[in-house]
């Protein structure tokens, strides 16, 4: 009687199942990279006790919040865009390590069903 047919099915459906346990990296710490807190600082505005609603002082003031406003919302544009590019670079990192284990679990699920 030929043994190794009968032998065939099992070791391959134990190498199918122990497969994700090797294609993992070794843990090194669990916990996520930390995304860095941006560093825009938002402007006062101008309405400090004692300063006058018209005027060239009021004015200036009020053209300076309107200047460092500005560049607060670009600040923090920039930072929500090269958040966003690490994190689209993070999941697609992640989505080719998928791609690699389906593809070499298609390719051993193909071995096995030639072996047949």
């Amino acid at each position: 009687m030929n043994y190794r047919r009968f032998l065939i099915f099992p070791i391959a459906l134990l190498a199918m199942a122990a497969l994700p346990a090797l294609a993992q990296a070794p843990a090194t710490d669990a916990t996520p990279l930390p995304i860095p807190p941006h560093k825009c600082v938002a402007p006062t505005y101008p309405s400090e006790p004692g300063l006058q609603k018209r005027g060239d002082a009021y004015n200036r003031a009020v053209e300076a919040f309107n200047r460092d406003f500005k560049a607060y919302g670009e600040c923090t544009k920039k930072y929500v865009d090269e958040t966003r590019v690490w994190a689209k670079a993070d999941a697609d990192a992640g989505n080719k390590a998928i791609d690699e284990y389906n593809k070499a679990a298609e390719e051993l699920k193909k071995r096995i069903e030639a072996e047949k």
